[in-house]
């Protein structure tokens, strides 16, 4: 029991460690892609235009899945 409870009483004592926010790591490398290619991807879903076409070309790649997979059945 006691070593239970010292466990415990460990486990209390690391808890706030625990939920501390992680410490600031970047990658080693491709930090300013990723970066880049955020930005690049916000830039485009914010043009009306490009939206409606992504949304399009998706619908038009579903479509074409979904008549192909009858067609082999």
């Amino acid at each position: 029991m006691p070593r239970f409870l010292a466990a415990l009483f460990a486990l209390l004592l690391a808890a706030p460690t625990a939920v501390a926010a992680p410490l600031p790591c970047d990658p080693p490398f491709a930090n300013g892609y990723w970066s880049g290619f955020i930005d690049f991807w916000a830039g485009w879903f914010k043009n009306r235009n490009a939206v409606l076409l992504t949304v399009l070309i998706v619908g038009a790649v579903a479509i074409f899945i979904i008549t192909r997979g009858k067609r082999l059945k």
